[in-house]
């Protein structure tokens, strides 16, 4: 066997224990046995899906959680404001930041109630309605969602991760 024979040889057989050891994770990526399974670990749980359409909405749902971020873990206390799309019945979960400087809304008081407003933001007077959708003062949009996800029959939030919304109609 000359040199050349043997490098050609040789090149052919790394490649073939490349593909061979690729192959397994390539198989696993493109299985359809998964089952959907979403890493929660980071995830606010807010509680099972048929406890949290009961009630009254909106509705207001505290959460626990802690948050791994490389070799630090800390612990996040929180809440939500949830209430029901009108399109399709489905659970929105609002943030409770005001959208214009960053304050923590709350539930208006029972006359503003009257008139439309469900939350108020006291640090300067911003007004969303029941849906979260800007109403009166200067927060220049929509209270931010979160997108949930439901695992065994809970549902969880990226805390860390809603999603802006801009201006709409309920």
């Amino acid at each position: 066997m000359d040199r050349r024979d043997f490098i050609g040889k040789a090149l052919k057989g790394a490649a073939g224990l490349f593909a061979v050891s690729v192959l397994p994770v390539g198989l696993s990526a493109c299985s359809h046995d998964r089952k959907n399974k979403i890493d929660t670990s980071s995830m606010a749980n807010l509680g099972p899906l048929s406890e949290l359409e009961k009630g009254e909405f909106p509705k207001k749902v505290p959460y626990k959680v802690k948050i791994k971020d490389g070799w630090t873990e800390q612990e996040l206390e929180g809440f939500v404001y949830i209430n029901k799309n009108k399109k399709d019945n489905t659970l929105l979960i609002m943030s409770p930041v005001c959208t214009h400087l960053g304050c923590t809304i709350g539930d208006a008081d029972a006359q503003m109630q009257k008139k439309g407003i469900r939350f108020f933001c006291p640090c300067h007077m911003g007004q969303y309605d029941e849906y979260g959708i800007n109403v009166g003062g200067p927060p220049p949009r929509p209270l931010d969602i979160f997108d949930s996800y439901i695992q065994d029959g809970n549902v969880y939030i990226a805390v860390l991760n809603p999603k802006k919304r801009e201006n709409q109609k309920g």
